[in-house]
């Protein structure tokens, strides 16, 4: 175990997501003190909404997390972005329940839970770490339950500081644990480097920078033999860089980049891009010459040429190359044959280079 997370063979990004299911629970547990329905008959005892929320928070952030976050400064948007999914979810909770009809036979429980979920959710998505604000979350969670007491249905005792102190005291050690979670991925020895190598669509390719003491000194055979003996444990960690960037861009649920990450061979594991979450925000980058190699592949290809001749591309279709600007002019009359074999030509268009900092921006907050 190494600080938030177990490596085990899950994804980075499932494993976060098991976090935010217990933090999410947890922050429902105490909201649910102030948060209340006069007659509520659906649990009478704190043990029976912990094992009720814990089953619907499974289904919402599994579904759900990275979706509706825009408006985390406005709460009460917030509740109306993701009102629907939290309804879903607890549907599908108590169908998996085998209870399907609770949700017909007590609205007013239901709507009860899914305010509770729905405020725990806003609680962790407006204090994340990547461009949450935790002091602007406390006032405007405040707004939010002053504006839920307004309902006929709800009870909502806003003014119980112990509960808020209680909450707010679990969302700062939440936020605490999560940094030191992102800094897991922090090293001065290696980063990643995005180049922007398209406009036109916006196409960044992935770079590794490494680091390792003292290779420098070593002739160019033992740099070489070294290189390939770590090859792809530092591709690894490279995907893994890749995977965290996008998991924070989707956090900050803005539009995704999508990345060309060059790749030697299908052999390479793969395995923790093929999340659903980042797949279509993720291309291989790939010499024209393994096109037989990697046409049956599960991932989206961007395919690359040496020289300026396009017959490599006539026997093929539907796919996109990346192409130097002197190509299109150099093969202007075969154009309309890749148009017509549905032959995508990206021109490249060579940006600077970037760190994933450059790219989203973190915000740190003082506790």
């Amino acid at each position: 175990m190494i600080g938030w997370v177990t490596y085990v063979d899950n994804s980075i990004i499932e494993l976060f997501k098991k976090k935010k299911i217990k933090i999410i629970s947890t922050y429902a547990e105490i909201l649910e003190e102030m948060i209340t329905l006069e007659e509520n008959t659906l649990w009478q005892k704190p043990k029976e909404f912990v094992s009720i929320c814990e089953g619907i928070t499974t289904n919402f952030v599994t579904k759900y997390y990275f979706d509706n976050n825009i408006n985390r400064n406005n709460p009460v948007e917030y509740l109306n972005d993701n009102i629907n999914a939290v309804l879903i979810s607890i549907m599908d909770y108590y169908k998996s329940q085998g209870q399907s009809d609770i949700v017909k036979l007590k609205k007013n429980e239901t709507f009860l839970l899914s305010v509770i979920i729905c405020v725990a959710s806003f609680v962790d998505i407006a204090s994340n770490v990547i461009d949450g604000n935790y002091p602007v979350m406390k006032r405007n969670l405040v707004k939010l339950l002053k504006y839920l007491n307004k309902t006929e249905i709800l009870k909502i005792y806003w003014q119980n500081k112990i509960i808020l102190n209680k909450l707010f005291k679990e969302v700062k050690q939440n936020i605490n644990n999560e940094k030191k979670f992102f800094e897991l991925f922090k090293s001065n020895k290696y980063h990643n480097e995005y180049q922007i190598v398209s406009q036109d669509p916006l196409y960044y390719k992935v770079r590794f920078i490494y680091k390792v003491e003292g290779l420098e000194n070593e002739d160019n055979k033992i740099i070489k033999k070294l290189q390939h003996e770590y090859l792809k444990n530092y591709l690894k960690i490279c995907y893994e860089l890749l995977v965290i960037l996008l998991m924070k861009e989707y956090i900050m649920n803005k539009e995704v980049n999508t990345y060309l990450l060059p790749v030697l061979d299908l052999d390479e594991d793969l395995n923790i891009l093929k999340h659903p979450l980042i797949k279509d925000n993720v291309k291989l980058l790939v010499p024209i010459e393994k096109y037989e190699e990697f046409k049956n592949s599960d991932f989206n290809i961007v395919y690359t040429l040496k020289d300026l001749t396009v017959e490599q591309l006539l026997d093929k279709q539907d796919i996109e190359v990346l192409v130097k600007k002197e190509f299109r002019e150099k093969n202007k009359e075969e154009l309309s044959k890749l148009e017509s074999l549905k032959i995508k030509l990206i021109v490249e268009n060579l940006g600077k280079s970037v760190t994933d900092k450059m790219i989203y921006g973190i915000k740190e907050e003082v506790l």
